[in-house]
């Protein structure tokens, strides 16, 4: 089973205007709204590609229930700690002038020292049935940037993934994990330099860890895999870009999925890299269908580099 851990999930809700106007009325066209959070996102794809996977973390309020809602409807298995306070509600506003789109993340509710004695019991309960441990995203107020590192401790013997940024990312990687997925700009915050070559940069990273998998995501230019059988130099099937949210968390679904479903790696990398693409055909914090990721797959291309 795939377990996602999710301590800061969030309800993502896209807002499309016609164009952002500051300091003025807009008119909103259409809402879109999801269930967010890195792991959360990890687990609707795997589920929807087959994996096993159980979302976990926290929820709390109207608006943790509305998540367990969203969650429900789409048949993913979950089982959060409830929160006193509610979880964050995110925005994501798209125009159609051209521009980026503007993102507002809120910080997430107050997580209690009894509410996270509560979520650690619990995730204790649940680790005998995890294949993989998947520690993703920001750090909710209230606990401390070193909790990655308490549940590495707690999931010895796991193969556990980390897909996080800045300390808690440096604070996890002292516990070596197994799996790091940073994008550019966080693996060179990792390694304190610039990278002018990401395949390198993956090696470099996966030896400074010691991890067993390393993941670089490159954007519209794919990502690069390092594993200890091999780099792989992965090209993202070529898509009109709508909106990036998410597609990340897309790719890892994607690649767990597979992996636990037997493929090897190149293969498993090669679903990651379509399934990214999909979403990045969406609208706001969309996630691609299965439909799309299948029809994508034979576009994109893993060839080894090392």
């Amino acid at each position: 089973m795939i377990l996602t851990v999710t301590l800061n999930t969030s309800i993502d809700q896209a807002l499309f205007l016609d164009s952002l106007k500051l300091g003025d009325t807009n008119r909103v066209q259409k809402v879109q709204i999801d269930a967010g959070g890195k792991g959360v996102n990890l687990s609707r794809v795997a589920h929807m590609l087959g994996g096993n996977t159980l979302a976990t973390g926290f929820a709390g309020g109207p608006t943790g229930d509305f998540l367990r809602g969203l969650l429900d409807r789409d048949g993913v298995p979950h089982q959060f700690t409830p929160t006193a306070e509610p979880t964050r509600t995110n925005f994501n506003i798209e125009t159609d002038d051209g521009h980026p789109p503007t993102t507002l993340n809120a910080l997430g509710p107050l997580v209690s020292a009894q509410e996270w004695a509560t979520f650690c019991a619990l995730f204790q309960e649940l680790l005998p049935q995890a294949d993989w441990v998947c520690l993703c995203g920001s750090i909710p107020p209230g606990l401390e940037l070193t909790v990655y590192q308490e549940l590495l401790a707690l999931s010895k013997g796991k193969r556990v993934l980390v897909d996080a940024d800045g300390d808690a990312l440096a604070l996890a990687v002292k516990s070596r994990p197994t799996m790091l997925k940073p994008n550019l700009k966080e693996a060179e915050r990792l390694l304190g330099q610039a990278i002018q070559d990401p395949v390198e940069a993956a090696q470099d990273l996966r030896e400074l860890a010691e991890a067993e998998i390393v993941i670089i995501s490159l954007g519209a230019q794919g990502a690069v895999l390092a594993t200890s059988e091999g780099v792989y130099q992965g090209d993202s099937p070529q898509v009109i870009a709508v909106s990036t949210v998410g597609s990340g968390d897309s790719m890892l679904g994607a690649f767990l999925a597979r992996l636990e479903g037997g493929d090897p790696v190149p293969i498993a990398f090669q679903w990651g890299l379509a399934a990214g693409a999909a979403t990045a055909t969406t609208d706001g914090t969309e996630i691609g269908p299965s439909s799309v990721i299948e029809l994508l797959f034979d576009r994109a291309r893993v060839r080894q580099v090392g």
